[in-house]
């Protein structure tokens, strides 16, 4: 199915959930996002490297840090050791739909880009839902855009 075909499915579908359009716009961009980030970090070297301060360090959010202990070591420039850029830009991300989703919502986000990186579960998902795992879950996948990243062999 093409991307502009399962963008109006889903556009149809949430507006029957009764999710206003600016939300859904909202959701579509950041899924494309999302996606883009979670190839980055599956297929470049250089995404790990790119590194900016962890937010806890600066007290503007939780610690992203691997270990609890890592934003604490000074680098010689005075910056602290910090987290991937896009780990970042994905904690942001995630923030700006929680803040959007109206109440009853649940966001569910996988760093996986083969599939739906963003999904999102109704309140009318509740009965289908009751009794199922937390990795089980019936759930809306979030269209994504394509990436257009090219990595040279």
């Amino acid at each position: 199915m093409s991307y502009q075909r399962e963008r109006d499915d889903f556009i149809a579908r949430m507006s029957e959930e009764g999710l206003p359009i600016y939300v859904i716009r909202l959701l579509l961009r950041e899924a494309t996002g999302l996606n883009r980030r979670a190839e980055l970090a599956c297929s470049s070297e250089s995404a790990d490297r790119d590194r900016v301060p962890c937010p806890a360090s600066k007290g503007t959010g939780p610690c992203l840090c691997d270990s609890a202990d890592q934003h604490a070591k000074p680098l010689p420039d005075g910056w602290l050791l910090g987290v991937p850029r896009i780990a970042l830009q994905d904690w942001r991300a995630k923030q700006r739909v929680r803040k959007a989703l109206p109440a009853g919502w649940i966001m569910e986000v996988q760093g996986d880009p083969r599939g739906y990186v963003l999904r999102v579960i109704p309140p009318s998902y509740a009965e289908r839902n009751t009794g199922r795992d937390v990795h089980n879950l019936e759930a809306i996948g979030v269209p994504a855009a394509d990436s257009r990243l090219r990595f040279c062999p």
